[in-house]
């Protein structure tokens, strides 16, 4: 009798792995069958995420770069201005210093 249970039991955990696998394996299928139907919503495309991410990263790199040039230029340029007040010998030092300030605060 023994043995006869064990047998039993054993079929019965088959055939539960048998069911469960079954259920696995249609899982897919049922889910493509009831989006058609429109009793599941379809799942979201990812792309849209993607381009906007994207976009983001290039919008963010193009500001870095424009302030990073921006701020470039602008100290080139009072280096030049300098060099060339400075190389002008007719200019005394207040005519320097009121230069100066206004190159800066422009």
């Amino acid at each position: 009798m023994d043995h006869f249970q064990q047998g039993v039991n054993s079929l019965k955990s088959a055939g539960f792995a048998a069911a469960r696998g079954t259920r696995d394996a249609a899982a897919p299928k049922v889910n493509v069958v009831l989006t058609k139907v429109g009793l599941k919503k379809p799942p979201a495309p990812k792309w849209p995420w993607v381009a906007g991410a994207i976009g983001t990263g290039l919008a963010l790199g193009g500001a870095a770069f424009y302030l990073w040039y921006r701020q470039r230029t602008e100290s080139i340029g009072e280096a030049l201005l300098a060099e060339e007040l400075l190389d002008d010998a007719n200019l005394d030092d207040r005519a320097l210093t009121e230069e100066l300030v206004d190159s800066v605060t422009r």
